[in-house]
């Protein structure tokens, strides 16, 4: 503070330190194969299934069902980290002449679809025998998830055989095999007044067409020029009307891509619309009925290495209180505990940085059927952070839920709503050791008169749930609230200040009921003392001891009865 020169008055006004906001919950971090990645594998944030699809694309629902069941179950947000690398399956449909008419290709890439996926198509013909349409259905394992119907080769119809499956599939996109993969060539026209289409050719495509450009309903044809180029980033787009009118970069003529050339047009041109070519007319452009359905193939996997990546980018969110990874069912065993230990070290990791978090994982189907093998899995896996799951594929169902409760909730006893998922249905015996003293599984099964509940709520050590849920939120508060002191005085009164945030924070934990005291009422819900020796203060400490009793669910009832005369 500057001295005063001139007899006069200066004032310095000293604002206290404002106490964090309590730290969020119920934030679940997914690692797994999504449709559209981030081109860094960055993290992405959705808090609606909506969103999943619009930001991650449509496929992420097929291939990571676990962020859309912790959504659907009640998680607040679902944090993304995509697994990077694969290639997606393919599959070629040929018309009657055997030649290729329609190439499907998987939105997402991993070899789940693998001899998983495949394609039925029936067709109607004309009073000669000559196909008009096709039925398309879309089966995973034989059941039957899409169904296209009476579709017809007409580019810009509302029943054209590529743009409904582009449009409504989640599973797949349909490609022209002529000009799948091909390059643009660049443009600089003017619509003539009668407003006759334009088309964009392939380099070097021997007179082939990628795609046709017409003016927009309602748009003038008189004098609208359009300039497309073809950099490096992607296809631009300059539209011209007595000016520069609209401008658009990074296009893809990939109907998967969310900046598909007729999709953008359509959605942000009011000058300009689109439309996709094909190499093939009339009945040779339909696929030919098939005599069973086909399969897909080609698809290629990610490496565990590739998991593991996207697991340690979690740690770039320090919110995230739960995590999962979204495995594909093709993945071995061993596989899957590699991944599920890659999970546990990253949520070691995190606790030790003041970020704790849990890690759920789920038995996979052959493990599912011996109880030998559920606890081999859990033994491999055993932490006080990871919570192994029966049946397979419920792990998101149950992260969510988790999430969706109060930190000093325990799931126990609480339903799951499993999203076609078979709950557990292991006999009573099988019971008794799954969620015993050794094996501790978290399991979900059909209880008559609760429904599908869990069974108990503990991780692979044995422990509830809630009461790490409860200690990982001391810790978040207690950094949270430390780190606002970093770099004021160490001083007394600067201590108390700190102690009295402490005490106020877990005073808060104990009224809402996450802390309580003994059953005896002889040892408080918490203790908490801020201090600094003479030695800590010369090398600027202050120490935080901290002891507090995290609530415990009702696990067991016993009674007894005496029966009196």
């Amino acid at each position: 503070m500057a001295t005063l020169i001139v007899p006069g008055v200066r004032v310095e006004a000293r604002f206290d330190i404002l106490p964090p906001l309590p730290s969020p919950a119920g934030i679940v971090g997914v690692v797994g194969i999504v449709d559209r990645p981030t081109a860094d594998g960055s993290l992405v944030g959705v808090s609606k299934l909506a969103e999943l699809r619009e930001v991650l694309g449509p496929g992420t629902a097929v291939t990571m069902p676990e962020a859309v069941h912790a959504l659907g179950n009640g998680a607040s947000e679902v944090v993304v980290a995509p697994v990077l690398g694969g290639a997606a399956a393919r599959l070629t449909l040929n018309n009657r002449d055997g030649a290729a008419a329609v190439l499907l290709r998987c939105r997402s890439a991993g070899d789940w679809a693998n001899g998983h996926l495949a394609v039925e198509v029936r067709e109607s013909t004309d009073a000669v025998g000559e196909p008009l349409r096709v039925t398309m259905r879309v089966l995973r394992d034989g059941v039957v998830v899409e169904t296209h119907s009476d579709l017809r080769v007409a580019p810009g119809e509302a029943d054209d055989l590529f743009g409904t499956v582009n449009r409504a599939s989640g599973h797949l996109v349909a490609l022209d095999p002529g000009i799948a993969g091909a390059t643009a060539v660049g443009l600089d026209l003017t619509f003539d007044p009668n407003a006759d289409p334009v088309e964009i050719p392939v380099k070097n495509g021997a007179n082939k067409v990628l795609a046709v450009l017409v003016p927009a309903e309602g748009a003038d044809p008189t004098g609208l020029r359009v300039v497309l180029t073809v950099p490096s980033s992607g296809i631009a787009i300059d539209v011209h009307q007595n000016g520069l009118q609209e401008s658009f970069r990074g296009l893809s003529l990939d109907p998967d891509s969310e900046q598909y050339l007729p999709f953008v047009l359509a959605t942000r041109s009011a000058y300009l619309r689109a439309r996709s070519a094909t190499t093939l007319t009339g009945g040779d452009a339909l696929p030919a009925a098939t005599a069973a359905p086909q399969p897909f193939a080609d698809g290629t996997t990610p490496g565990v290495d590739a998991y593991v990546t996207a697991i340690d980018r979690l740690g770039d969110d320090t919110r995230i209180d739960l995590i999962v990874a979204a495995i594909e069912p093709t993945r071995t065993t061993a596989q899957v505990r590699q991944i599920h230990q890659a999970l546990v070290a990253h949520a070691v990791a995190m606790s030790d940085q003041g970020a704790p978090r849990i890690a759920f994982g789920a038995v996979t189907a052959e493990e599912q059927k011996k109880v030998a093998d559920v606890r081999d899995h859990a033994s491999v896996a055993r932490n006080r952070r990871f919570v192994l799951v029966s049946p397979a594929g419920a792990a998101g169902a149950v992260a969510g839920m988790v999430g969706r409760l109060n930190p000093q909730d325990a799931p126990t006893f609480k339903g799951v709503p499993l999203f076609g998922v078979a709950p557990a249905g292991y006999r009573e015996s099988e019971l008794n050791v799954l969620l015993g003293p050794t094996v501790n599984a978290c399991v979900v099964a059909d209880r008559r008169g609760r429904g599908v509940i869990v069974l108990k709520g503990i991780d692979t050590t044995g422990d509830q749930i809630s009461v790490t849920r409860v200690a990982d939120q001391a810790v978040r508060e207690t950094k949270a609230i430390a780190e606002n002191f970093i770099g004021s005085l160490n001083t007394e009164s600067a201590r108390v200040a700190l102690k009295a945030q402490l005490v106020a924070t877990f005073t808060r934990m104990e009224r809402a009921g996450a802390l309580v005291p003994s059953t005896d009422g002889t040892d408080p819900a918490f203790i908490a003392d801020v201090y600094s020796t003479q030695q800590d203060f010369a090398q600027g400490i202050i120490r935080i001891d901290i002891a507090v009793r995290p609530v415990r669910a009702i696990d067991y009832v016993y009674a007894t009865i005496r029966v009196k005369n």
